[in-house]
């Protein structure tokens, strides 16, 4: 009897010294599994399926006669599935050079109350298949192909959120450069819960290669959770949506006003319980 006391007072003494050395994760770092246009640390929960509806109109300082840029949108349809509880895949096909994409990401750390960072790596690739854009030297799968590989790194704090994203990008040909590029990529983000359900975002990709000709995508978003929806208003200097694309068609300008107009609408599923 006495034992089974002073076990049950040793319970009393000591149980809170082990209730603080639970561990606490924090759960969503971000909104969704997409920052603005490059992927967040986020992953989708396994057994959901995420369908992303991504649009993109033209540039808004074309008027009343391109209707603000309704007649020069672009459009991206894509599928991304949580395969396990850290393993998302995902594919995807843009209007822009008919691109089709697919990548992959993995976490392998999350935020919690003893470790102070989620971490994530993502591979994607893609290939443009547009017909008589490129010259035939340049016309094989290989000479189209792109790759790029970013390690997310993205830390929460109360309602704000960061997330710091190097890389590095392969482009293959590029027909507009005329030649192919490997350059150093990263990408800076910040994001403010302004509600349970809405969040503002900013989105910067600075590259680190002087030959490409192109302008740096400076993005905002204000991402709305409807429960089923995902529904993110963007303003950008860039109307890509894929790696390879944001860092070798942006032409935008903020200082000039020639942005682009969009939004990305996605949709979950729950396709497995477990």
């Amino acid at each position: 009897m006495k034992k089974i006391l002073l076990a049950v007072l040793c319970f009393i003494l000591f149980e809170p010294i082990f209730a603080q050395e639970e561990t606490v994760i924090t759960e969503n770092t971000f909104q969704g599994t997409r920052f603005v246009n490059e992927q967040s640390a986020n992953l989708t929960e396994k057994g959901k399926l995420l369908l992303f509806i991504q649009h993109r109109f033209g540039e808004i300082d074309g008027g009343l006669y391109q209707l603000f840029g309704l007649d020069q949108a672009t459009l991206r349809l894509g599928f991304e599935y949580g395969f396990g509880k850290n393993l998302n895949l995902g594919f995807g096909r843009s209007t822009y050079m008919k691109t089709y994409d697919v990548y992959g990401k993995y976490r392998f750390m999350r935020q919690t109350n003893n470790f102070p960072l989620t971490m994530a790596v993502s591979a994607a690739g893609s290939v443009p298949t547009i017909r008589n854009v490129f010259p035939d030297e340049y016309n094989n799968f290989s000479d189209k192909l792109s790759g790029n590989i970013q390690l997310h790194i993205a830390k929460r704090m109360g309602i704000v959120g960061f997330q710091v994203s190097p890389g590095y990008l392969s482009t293959g040909y590029v027909p507009v450069e005329n030649e192919s590029f490997s350059l150093l990529t990263l990408g800076l983000a910040g994001s403010v819960r302004i509600s349970e359900d809405v969040s503002v975002n900013i989105e910067y990709l600075p590259h680190f290669n002087d030959e490409l000709n192109t302008t740096k995508p400076l993005s905002l978003g204000v991402d709305i959770d409807t429960g089923g929806h995902i529904f993110q208003l963007i303003l950008s200097n860039s109307q890509q949506f894929i790696t390879q694309n944001l860092y070798t068609a942006s032409r935008g300008d903020w200082t000039e006003g020639t942005l682009f107009f969009g939004f990305n609408l996605i949709r979950e599923f729950r396709i497995k319980y477990y």
